[in-house]
């Protein structure tokens, strides 16, 4: 970890990857409008007055709920900071993680299983334990920078347990 806080301005010599605004929109997008859905249709359906009102509430607060993580996350999306000696993950909220060329220069994505039917993929250097869930990134341009600035690739992605 590093005592790198979210809102300091990267390493001037890093290449800055951010989440990919597509993959987000596309999540949210579908989730606003599935539930919107949802609503229109409970509503109509609904047999009583305080069924539609059940389900005006509940659907309409998953739909504003859904927009606003949309316009957070878009508007201030997570980075990873690609360097030469370093890969820092600085998430919108919380503490930064990091990758350093000391525990070697072999990247590699590895999907680890974070519950019986959830994979997430990371980055992470090989031999180590360490690495960075990789959310709403592009792969291809996790690469395309890593390797810019010196970074190997495995070949191969594989998996593991977390």
């Amino acid at each position: 970890m590093d005592s790198v806080v979210p809102r300091d301005a990267p390493d001037p010599g890093a290449i800055v990857v951010s989440e990919s605004r597509s993959q987000i929109g596309i999540l949210f997008g579908f989730l606003s409008l599935a539930f919107a859905v949802a609503l229109a249709r409970g509503v109509t359906g609904a047999q009583s007055t305080p069924g539609r009102v059940a389900v005006a509430v509940i659907f309409g607060v998953l739909v504003l709920v859904c927009v606003r993580a949309w316009v957070m996350m878009a508007r201030r999306p997570a980075r990873l900071e690609i360097a030469g000696d370093v890969i820092r993950y600085v998430p919108r909220h919380g503490p930064v993680s990091s990758l350093s060329r000391q525990q070697g220069d072999e990247l590699r994505f590895v999907k680890r299983q974070q519950g019986p039917r959830i994979w997430a993929l990371e980055l992470t250097v090989a031999g180590s334990g360490s690495g960075i869930v990789l959310g709403f990134f592009s792969r291809n341009a996790v690469r395309q920078a890593c390797l810019a600035r010196g970074w190997r690739f495995d070949s191969q992605v594989r998996r593991g347990r977390a």
